[in-house]
């Protein structure tokens, strides 16, 4: 079993940082935008709410990614081989 063995929630292969902060700016722009809808008096809609976990769970799958490579130089190995 290889030590760069990613868990479960980790998406990238070689530790890329970008398309974890895409998601997690993905996830923060969503949230805005439903915590806006919600604020602004319109009653709320099942698909607003769907979008707001969504935007949730891909912010911390974002936030997760980014944990994940970061610890014991694991993005720096994961380019070497």
């Amino acid at each position: 079993m290889s030590d760069l063995r990613r868990p479960w929630f980790t998406l990238t292969k070689t530790g890329a940082v970008v398309p974890a902060v895409f998601e997690v700016l993905i996830g923060l722009f969503g949230l805005v935008v439903q915590v806006l809808n919600i604020a602004s008096g319109v009653p709320v809609q099942a698909l607003t709410v769907i979008i707001l976990v969504v935007a949730l769970l891909l912010i911390g799958q974002g936030v997760a990614d980014l944990v994940w490579w970061s610890k014991d130089g694991r993005r720096a190995r994961a380019r070497q081989v």
